[in-house]
């Protein structure tokens, strides 16, 4: 869902009058830093939650960005003044800031689950398969969007989320805190 929800974002903020000027000001300074301190604070605070909780409250606040950019659909169109462009930076910041956690989760996650002995491969073959899905997903985005408009294509990518949150409870349990094979 998050994935899919920033695939087309320089054509949305586009549409929702915000200058390439504005978009790049705005969208590299208000990424950039908050992925890289999500990282940190991520890898920091998923040491006192465990990896299996990290990946649900992290999960959960990208589910919340995914919701951040309905929002601003929702707002509509505007002419960009200083309260648009913050409130585009409080979107891009707070997407930024998931995506810099629930990949420290993630990776983390999948360096457990690797075997001692073959780590590099199994890490290697992860990372890619992790990104298959992404991509076929992110095909049909442009078109999604044409039928469905901004707000509901948005809706949509928080709904498409839900499935992997669900799997959370197979594959990394709440209540699992260890730090071997299960926690």
């Amino acid at each position: 869902g998050d994935s899919m929800a920033t695939a087309l974002a320089t054509p949305f903020y586009l549409d929702m009058g915000f200058s390439k000027t504005e978009i790049g000001l705005v969208a590299k300074n208000a990424g950039l830093w908050p992925s890289v301190i999500g990282g940190l604070v991520g890898g920091i605070w998923m040491v006192k939650l465990g990896i299996n909780r990290a990946l649900w409250v992290f999960g959960v606040l990208q589910w919340i960005a995914i919701l951040g950019f309905a929002w601003l659909a929702w707002l509509g169109p505007a002419p960009a003044d200083a309260g648009r462009l913050a409130v585009l930076a409080a979107v891009i910041g707070v997407e930024a800031a998931g995506v810099g956690l629930g990949t420290t989760a993630f990776v983390a996650y999948m360096a457990r689950t690797t075997h001692p002995a073959y780590t590099a491969t199994q890490l290697a073959l992860f990372t890619s398969l992790m990104a298959v899905p992404r991509t076929f997903i992110n095909a049909s985005a442009g078109w999604l969007v044409e039928s469905l408009g901004w707000f509901d294509f948005f809706m949509l990518c928080a709904v498409l989320a839900v499935p992997g949150m669900a799997l959370l409870l197979k594959v990394a349990p709440w209540d699992v805190r260890g730090s071997g094979q299960n926690g």
